[in-house]
């Protein structure tokens, strides 16, 4: 549908990042944002919300975010999603991300202005 803006899910544990992530994506670009608090019910919204790139934080309890991947790129309803990981941790293993089906990386704490074009180039 042309006019429909592109569709974001971030998935996260920290409340505050959710906000601000989601706010960013909406104001700047003019995204259509979902948010989920645990790597389940994001898995959950992505299957019937279908959107164009998932954030996902790397660090989760319960689930991280490379099992969140690797469960996401296993199932044919969201397995052509990109899923990009929200992370402070900069000593990743560049493997391990390959592994788990990961787009790529955005680096907390990350610049707001530049959020939505740093998106845009990895759903590419």
């Amino acid at each position: 549908m042309a006019g429909t803006p592109p569709a974001a899910l971030i998935i996260d544990d920290d409340r505050d990042l959710l906000l601000l992530v989601r706010r960013t994506l909406e104001f700047t670009a003019g995204w259509e944002v979902r948010t989920a608090s645990t790597g389940a019910s994001g898995i959950e919204l992505a299957k019937t919300m279908r959107p164009q790139i998932i954030l996902v934080d790397l660090m989760m309890p319960e689930m991280d975010g490379y099992e969140v991947c690797r469960r996401l790129k296993a199932d044919a309803a969201t397995a052509g999603i990109p899923v990009v990981f929200l992370t402070a941790r900069r000593d990743l293993d560049e493997r391990r991300l390959a592994d788990a089906g990961a787009a790529g990386v955005v680096f907390k704490p990350f610049q707001p202005e530049t959020l939505a074009q740093q998106v845009r180039e990895l759903c590419r």
